[in-house]
């Protein structure tokens, strides 16, 4: 698949420009914290990652290799930080969390011999983990409590077509880490340059050549939300933002009314993807949906600074100065602490001072979830 990675960054750089010159303005203090990938799998243990390490692979390439299902004490330690900050109308710092709801079932493709593809909800994932056994619980706790709001990411985070097809095939790498309860490895740390976590909606061609229904891939995601948690889930985000018109149709079918995401979609076709810059509250010509775009990043676990909350801070900043929203992106890995408890307590202290210093300096600053922004803007 070809991508030309320069008309990629002059369109993100095109992106930037259209995000602040364009987008939504308010002249109130808004954070949006949106955080991707609760409930996914990814490293199933410390077990497995030692494992790998031993048998060369080089687990250190990618943050990533430390990422895993989130514990309850992860739960449990966000929480407590998020609690601790309040904005001025006394709402406590909260969470857009972009969940997964359903994980492979190894036990069942096992036993179809890699010939057929089964899922397992999330419910079920959590109750096999005993130190994830009570995070269904702890999420319901977090919505109730406004610090933890669900909505969905996708049923599954993995391209299980491709994966099931290397399994099929006997691809060495796919087999290892099937047998560890995983699905491959990071792209960075692969012995093949191979991952199975890339986007899953891509142009109907292609999932037809594989056999796969993208409205049933959506649909199911939202059915199992909403089962879940009880009410359905007004915005979404595409895994690696990639998603086609078709996805925003079956999106706008199932109750979708904003779409998450950073300055750029990918759309991903036969021959190469699309890049399409977004910017905050434009409405979508195809289904009027209005995209909400991040526009600054928190990942400490990506950095070896322990001062990188700082340029967090810059962004949100720059945000305010220009009258937009600072809606902040950050992801599940900061947060895990089951194989490097070094990643969570750096990513929690940074975040603890990030907020502090923000309440600090805009002593009238509101914290929303992304449906509260979505609703805003199409007042």
């Amino acid at each position: 698949m070809m991508v030309d990675i320069s008309k990629k960054n002059i369109l993100s750089f095109r992106a930037r420009m259209l995000l602040y010159a364009y987008a939504w303005k308010s002249k109130q203090k808004i954070v949006v914290i949106e955080s991707d990938d609760w409930g996914s799998i990814r490293t199933s243990s410390e077990v497995a990652f030692d494992y790998l390490v031993s048998n060369g692979y080089n687990m250190e390439n990618s943050v990533y290799s430390y990422d895993s299902l989130e514990t309850n004490e992860d739960l449990e330690y966000l929480y407590e930080i998020l609690s601790a900050h309040v904005d001025s109308e006394g709402n406590p710092a909260c969470f857009t969390a972009n969940v997964i709801l359903a994980n492979p079932d190894f036990d069942k493709i096992k036993r179809s011999d890699f010939q057929e593809y089964y899922y397992e909800t999330v419910q079920e994932t959590a109750s096999t983990f005993k130190k994830s056994n009570r995070i269904i619980e702890l999420w319901k706790n977090g919505y109730n409590n406004n610090l933890f709001y669900p909505q969905v990411h996708a049923r599954e985070h993995v391209k299980y077509w491709t994966w099931l097809s290397d399994l099929k095939n006997g691809i060495p790498e796919a087999v290892q880490t099937f047998q560890l309860g995983m699905c491959g490895v990071p792209q960075k740390v692969s012995k093949t340059g191979t991952s199975y976590y890339s986007p899953l909606y891509s142009d109907e061609k292609i999932l037809r050549k594989n056999d796969v229904h993208q409205t049933i891939l959506v649909t199911e995601a939202f059915q199992l939300f909403e089962s879940l948690f009880g009410f359905p889930s007004k915005s979404t985000i595409a895994p690696n933002c990639g998603w086609t018109d078709e996805t925003e149709k079956i999106w706008k079918q199932n109750g979708v009314k904003y779409i998450q995401g950073g300055f750029l979609q990918e759309h991903h076709k036969e021959s190469h993807i699309q890049y399409i810059p977004r910017y905050l509250g434009e409405k979508s010509t195809n289904t009027n949906l209005i995209y909400l775009v991040r526009n600054c990043t928190f990942e400490p676990s990506k950095s070896k600074n322990n001062n990188y909350w700082q340029k967090t801070l810059r962004q949100v900043e720059r945000s305010f100065k220009l009258n937009t929203p600072a809606i902040i992106s950050t992801h599940r890995i900061n947060y895990t602490g089951s194989i490097n408890e070094n990643i969570r307590s750096n990513s929690l202290k940074q975040l603890d001072t990030l907020l502090r210093v923000i309440k600090e300096k805009w002593p009238d600053i509101l914290f929303y979830n992304s449906v509260q922004l979505g609703d805003a803007i199409s007042q």
